[in-house]
């Protein structure tokens, strides 16, 4: 009876693993694309037993995307903390961006592509989140440069996060995690550097 029981919890299917099977599906295909049954059969669990684990689609994409800006947000709130130039904290955010692409691309990919599959108030709070959170980069930007910008520069201003959140997947997969941090920093530095001297 417990050899029964020990098997039963092993076969348990935890929500970090539900969560990372599903996020693997929404990687090769759009969310929008995927049906619950397709989604269940991917994970391995039956139509019926999937709302044990999520209400709906739309309830899964928006936690993945609220968990991704509260993420970037802390990660501001621990550079505002130390002690740093406005350059300084703009590297480290940029750097700390990148590096998270690493660990999140299923919801940065998700966050690209897909927020308008969310609901009118799920989308309202994504969306205060992410202007949160480039508020914080183009202030940054802003403090860089010695004079203040006009329409061209805040134009290219709102290009800098959705530069972030797609450059990684510019650069080949093929590369080292290493190589593509240099690259992509690079080219975020420069366009930073482009930004600063428009009018």
């Amino acid at each position: 009876m417990a050899a029964c029981a020990q098997h039963s919890v092993r076969t348990v299917l935890s929500r970090s693993e539900f969560q990372r099977r599903a996020l693997e599906l929404f990687q090769q295909r759009s969310f929008s694309q995927v049906s619950m049954r397709e989604l269940a059969a991917h994970i391995g669990i039956t139509p019926g037993a999937i709302y044990h684990h999520v209400e709906s689609k739309e309830a899964l994409l928006f936690e993945w995307l609220m968990e991704l800006y509260q993420t970037l947000l802390s990660h501001v709130e621990l550079i505002k903390k130390r002690r740093l130039t406005p350059a300084q904290r703009l590297t480290k955010l940029i750097e700390g961006h990148l590096r998270l692409h690493e660990h999140m691309a299923g919801q940065f990919k998700l966050a690209v592509m897909d927020t308008g599959c969310l609901n009118a108030p799920m989308e309202e709070s994504v969306r205060r989140l992410r202007e949160a959170y480039e508020s914080e980069i183009l202030s940054l930007v802003g403090q860089l440069c010695h004079q203040p910008g006009g329409p061209l520069r805040e134009g290219a201003l709102q290009a800098i996060v959705p530069m972030l959140n797609s450059l990684p997947a510019w650069l080949s997969p093929r590369m080292e995690k290493a190589q593509r941090r240099v690259i992509a920093q690079a080219i975020v530095n420069a366009v930073v550097q482009a930004i600063k001297a428009l009018p």
